[in-house]
Parts: structure tokens; sequence; C-alpha cells
């Protein structure tokens, strides 16, 4: 089972090592997470990132893509990946427009390609590990990408789209952010992109929370049915008992006296046990009837209609 208190760490490496194995997808991946979260400048490209491992692989990439050297630099928390050369921008730029339709001067897209459903999952699993996290499934459902553009977020989300994922967005700190809150939506995103063994886990604690909240609701239900029973029967012993004091019983009919003795004998009772007790027997739906009249009788005597009693 997984820690899940680092949950979004344990997805991030098992996209990681996916991704290191992808030499296929390698110029598609790097643009992808430049897209997503890249800083794109003429004069500097940059991607920061928590994962020091993505930015090993992302510095590979702009070797092995561009034939150009990438400056790491690593801080507290994330760790830069830089390149300076105006070069390096236009390819990239041009190849931005080609792979994505999208052009980094205008900031916008226009005619976007048509990828196939492999390199689709390679870009979600490249921008989530560029700008995406995954909350601790034990406490609530979220999965979100924090988006440096807008456009990336219109593109990302009709990927997501086309897997049958759906997304809401909002604006934080002038990102774009995309986000599922849905266990089943995050668990499809998982599988898509590459996820597999945090999809195993995630599932598992999914089916043991739905299976927890089933048992909670089942309790929850069976304390209010009691709870029920219980004010029944403390209304109608109430009735029973002024109407004995004020008027007696005997002038009851036989089978309303029969009732308010089987009641007043056994207070804790449902129903269902009362018409047991009977003679002859009476179902719960025939008892139910006969309280009533009994609750309406003893209301109109002792002046006490409420709604319980019509």
């Amino acid at each position: 089972m997984a820690d899940f208190t680092s949950f979004s760490r344990q997805v991030k490496d098992e996209l990681y090592e996916v991704c290191v194995q992808d030499s296929e997808n390698m110029q598609l991946l790097l643009l992808a997470s430049l897209f997503a979260a890249g800083r794109l400048r003429t004069n500097l490209i940059q991607l920061s990132t928590s994962h020091k491992g993505f930015a090993e692989l992302v510095t590979e990439w702009f070797s092995q893509v561009y034939q150009t050297d990438a400056e790491n630099q690593s801080g507290r928390e994330l760790t830069s990946v830089s390149v300076s050369k105006r070069e390096t921008y236009r390819l990239i730029s041009q190849d931005l427009r080609d792979c994505f339709g999208y052009d980094p001067v205008l900031n916008n897209l226009s005619d976007i390609p048509k990828l196939t459903a492999q390199q689709g999952q390679a870009v979600i699993r490249s921008m989530f590990l560029a700008s995406g996290s995954i909350g601790d499934p034990r406490q609530a459902y979220h999965l979100e990408f924090a988006l440096r553009r807008q456009p990336a977020a219109v593109w990302l989300d009709e990927l997501l789209q086309s897997f049958d994922i759906h997304t809401h967005l909002l604006k934080r700190q002038g990102y774009s952010v995309l986000y599922v809150k849905d266990g089943k939506q995050i668990a499809d995103l998982l599988l898509q992109c590459g996820a597999h063994m945090a999809l195993l886990d995630f599932e598992s604690l999914r089916v043991e929370k739905e299976m927890r909240n089933s048992v909670n609701r089942v309790v929850n239900c069976d304390s209010a049915n009691s709870q029920r029973i219980a004010n029944a029967s403390a209304r109608q012993l109430e009735l029973i008992r002024q109407l004995e004091e004020q008027h007696g019983l005997g002038f009851l009919p036989e089978d309303l006296l029969m009732t308010a003795k089987a009641r007043l004998s056994n207070p804790d009772c449902s129903l269902k046990e009362l018409g047991e007790i009977m003679e002859p027997p009476l179902g719960k739906s025939g008892m139910n009837h006969r309280l009533k009249k009994l609750e309406r009788l003893a209301g109109e005597m002792l002046g006490q209609i409420t709604e319980e009693t019509k």
C-alpha cells in the first residue's frame, strides 16, 4: 500500500520512470512540459520543478532534441532548468506551433493538430510532471494541473475530454488551474497517463472509503430509525397514560384497549414486535393503523391534536 502522505510524489516517481523509457516521444514530452509550465522568452527558456529526476530528464531532452546544454540550479524546493540561446527559443517556438498550434509570441492557439491516443497520453504524463499534483486520497479526491498560461489549460481540457475526463477551471495567482474532484475521473486520468501502481493503490483506498461510507449510511439510517421508534413510543405512552389518568381506558373498543395495554407493557418494542404480541398477531401496517387510531382518539379527548396524531 502506498504512503498516502506523499501520494503526489509517488505518482510523479512512476510517471518519471515511464518518461525515461519513452524515447519515441522525447520531443513531444519536452514541448508539453514547456507548454504547461515553462517560461518562454527570447533570451530565456526555463522550467522549474520539485522533482529533481524530472529536472535531469528535461536537461537530457534539451541536449538530445535541440543539441543545447541546459543549466540546472537547485533551490530549497525547486530545481530550475534554463536555456538562454535565442536559436533554441526560435526552434522551440516553431515546434510548439507545429505540435500544439500554440504561438508563444501571441500566446494563442490556432489550428490545433490531432494527436494519436498514445501521444495524448504522453502529453498528459509530461504536463502532470511539470504542473500537476494530487492530494492525499484519504482526505479528499483532488487532482490538478496549475498551468502557466490559459491556452495550455484550454488545450489540455480538450485533450482530457477526448479521454472522457472532465475538469473544472479556476484562476489562482496568475495560473490557470484545471482540477478534478471525482474519484472515478481521477482513477481514469491515472490510468491514461500510465501511473498504474498508483492507480491500484488509489482504487484500493477508494473501494475501502466507499465501503466505509456505505456502512456509515446504514448505521446512521438504523440510528435514525431507532430514534423515530423511540420518539413515537414516548409520544404514544404519554398520551395513553394521560388518557388513563383522566378518563380511564375502559371506554375504549376492545381492539384499541388491547393496543393500549400492549404499548404500556412494551414501551421499547417496534411496530413489528408489538404486532407479533397481539392476539391474533398483526402485521406492521396493521399495528401502525391501530396506534394512529388510538393516538387520534386520545388526542381528541385530551385536546392535544398534533401532526403525529392527525
